[in-house]
């Protein structure tokens, strides 16, 4: 594995957004899909976001969901993740950052993310 992806990376990765930082976009386009991990919340947060209006898909959720789980290996939570995700220091308590920075640290590669509040925790090594 080289990576796992926060939401914002693997939507704007799908979209071809050009907020998608260059060192991350750089790896994904480089990466075989299995050497991409994106934790299963990921799924639960992109429905969460559409539900509420924040993102939309022209194609519709189950397809945006479908082209998300085809592109990346989609990680279960594990014990161990479940428990990091509550010890982890981070500034603040959102339940999906949370569980995709314990992914991350749970298999031992960086997190592609954008969040400052992550990076800068130092809780997790982060690209971007």
């Amino acid at each position: 594995m080289k990576a796992c992806l926060d939401t914002h990376a693997v939507l704007w990765s799908i979209a071809g957004d050009p907020r998608l930082g260059a060192k991350a976009r750089g790896l994904i386009t480089h990466s075989k899909r299995f050497d991409l991990i994106i934790s299963d919340i990921v799924l639960l947060e992109i429905s969460y976001l559409n539900a509420k209006g924040r993102i939309e898909d022209a194609d519709g959720i189950d397809t945006l969901l479908a082209k998300v789980a085809e592109s990346f290996r989609v990680v279960p939570i594990s014990p161990e993740i479940a428990r990091l995700a509550l010890e982890l220091d981070l500034p603040h308590g959102d339940p999906f950052d949370r569980v995709i920075a314990a992914t991350a640290k749970a298999h031992a590669i960086p997190l592609l993310t954008r969040d400052r509040s992550i990076a800068n925790s130092g809780t997790v090594t982060t690209l971007w």
